[in-house]
């Protein structure tokens, strides 16, 4: 089973890719906290997919991609607690 987790990872960081950012409204019709919720659930999985998959090129290239994407899950949270703690930043 470890041997296809780095594909199954690689699906599912594509699936995240094209549901939140080519074709997002194909999740329109779901409810918002729905919709945030399985585009997380696609992050973490391909993430973690990666993390526990075979040593490998496969392994190398889905873990780069899914790290960018926690990255950027942990700099959008930061920017949200600063929000919430100092109020606008622009002004």
């Amino acid at each position: 089973m470890k041997r296809y987790l780095g594909l199954i990872s690689l699906l599912l960081i594509i699936s995240f890719i094209f549901l939140g950012f080519i074709v997002p409204q194909v999740l329109h019709p779901l409810p918002e906290s729905l919709d945030i919720w399985l585009l997380l659930l696609l992050l973490f999985g391909s993430f973690f997919a990666a993390l526990f998959s075979v040593k490998g090129r496969l392994k190398t290239i889905t873990l780069i991609i899914s790290s960018l994407g926690m990255l950027g899950l942990l700099v959008l949270t930061i920017f949200a607690i600063g929000m919430i703690l100092f109020g606008n930043f622009g002004t």
